[in-house]
């Protein structure tokens, strides 16, 4: 047998052996007086000598172990900072209970020192409270198998959103992962969403009387019925390929799965980047990734589509409604004497959704938010899909300008420099320019 394919054995071997290639950080005791209960347990923990653009010491893994059974992992991202880290067990039977904790080393061998922690809460999920079904029925996610070891498209944040549906309401779950593998390229990734993280919805559920109906993402961007299996009323699903899509049943799976509680966002009239927004460590896990897979361009140079330091980009969001059209954006600072476009005349890297979306604008390096000096949103006719005609009468109309940001030197997202009703629309070829103030504003 080749030998890279007895080496995933063995990582994966290590992965189901709780102990093995483990070392037993503590135990907690958890008392369940009502069978089927569940719990969010909340642990503060710091990983000192980690980081996530250093290959070989991206972060300290924990395995945790029910009564000595594997039950997740959790990745202590965020270094030798102290930080706040959530996720979900049971339902336990009644009785006492084990939860360990372990560092896992399988990943990181030559990580020197094990990670700091302490459990900080263990909060008992209410069943009887409707507040907290989405808690319940929070689904449990294996990471792709092709990421095992390689510390790559990592599920960083889970949230989940109502939408009415007729009569009824939907539960919708979205994951927030450090990168997608496939799919977009990064550098319409950066033109197109403002970013290189991959957010996609992956499970939702709506219930009518006593039944529940479950659909899932699937490959190929498909809707389709859940038919998976369950622990309580949390589904399991499996990322599955390499833009992130799932499957509710796979037979080549990856062991390593994830448990994260998800947060509850109300984002009418927002963008998804948004949630990025209220946890803004995730900005500095989606550079510090490109910076170690190799895609920044050095040097850096705004005037290739090649992309280079993200704190290097002004990032823009955006309200309007287009009708075959398409938008793209320029900057010019007080220290150039030219524009500089989120397009890098790409027109597969222009925008022709409608709503509120994000872009981002490649500046000069060191270019700071009081350089920014006017902003110009140029339009485009949209070609028409394939087999339809060309849409009469196309325009864009442009709502607002409600963000401009630039990162920090700890990729920290700065205040916005710009925020402006526009109401204007454009014909394809007719733009809208928009002074920014000198000062940022919060």
């Amino acid at each position: 047998m080749p030998l890279h394919i007895l080496q995933v054995f063995a990582v994966l071997y290590t992965l189901i052996q709780p102990q093995a290639h483990s070392d037993a950080l503590l135990t907690r005791n958890i008392t369940v007086s009502q069978a089927g209960s569940e719990y969010r347990v909340k642990i503060l923990a710091r990983a000192a000598g980690t980081s996530w653009e250093i290959e070989g010491h991206e972060c300290a893994m924990l395995k945790i172990a029910i009564d000595g059974r594997y039950d997740q992992h959790l990745f202590l991202v965020r270094g030798s900072q102290e930080a706040e880290y959530e996720f979900l067990v049971g339902p336990l039977d009644a009785g006492d209970h084990s939860l360990q904790f372990f560092w896992d080393r399988s990943w990181t061998p030559d990580l020197t020192g094990p990670p700091e922690m302490r459990v900080a809460d263990v909060v008992p999920i209410g069943h009887s409270d409707p507040a907290q079904e989405p808690l319940l029925r929070a689904p449990i996610i294996h990471i792709r198998k092709d990421t095992v070891g390689r510390f790559s498209d990592l599920p960083l944040v889970v949230y989940w959103e109502t939408e009415k549906a007729g009569s009824q309401s939907k539960v919708i779950y979205s994951v927030i992962l450090s990168n997608e593998d496939g799919g977009t390229n990064t550098e319409r990734l950066m033109a197109r969403w403002g970013r290189t993280t991959d957010i996609e919805w992956f499970y939702e559920y709506s219930k009518n009387g006593e039944l529940t109906e479950e659909t899932y993402q699937a490959p190929k961007h498909k809707t389709l019925h859940f038919q998976g299996k369950h622990e309580g009323k949390h589904p399991v699903l499996y990322d599955a390929t390499v833009n992130n899509n799932f499957l509710d049943t796979l037979e080549d799976y990856s062991q390593v799965r994830l448990r994260p509680v998800p947060v509850f966002e109300d984002l009418s009239g927002l963008t998804r980047e948004t949630v990025m927004d209220r946890f803004p460590w995730t900005y500095s896990i989606m550079a510090q990734e490109m910076t170690r897979e190799i895609k920044i361009e050095h040097p850096a140079d705004p005037n290739t589509p090649a992309i280079s330091d993200q704190r290097n980009y002004a990032y823009l969001e955006v309200c309007a409604e287009q009708r075959g059209t398409e938008l793209y954006f320029e900057l010019d600072t007080r220290t150039t004497a030219r524009w500089f476009r989120s397009d890098h005349a790409d027109p597969k890297a222009r925008i022709e959704r409608s709503g509120c979306f994000r872009t981002a604008v490649e500046l000069p390096q060191g270019t700071r938010p009081e350089d920014l000096r006017r902003l110009r949103i140029q339009c485009s006719p949209a070609p028409p899909p394939e087999g339809q005609p060309p849409v009469p009468s196309p325009r864009a109309d442009i709502r607002e300008v409600k963000r401009l940001f630039l990162l920090g030197a700890d990729y920290v997202p700065g205040r916005s420099i710009l925020s402006r009703q526009i109401n204007r629309s454009l014909k394809p070829g007719r733009s809208v320019t928009i002074e920014i103030p000198g000062t940022g504003t919060p």
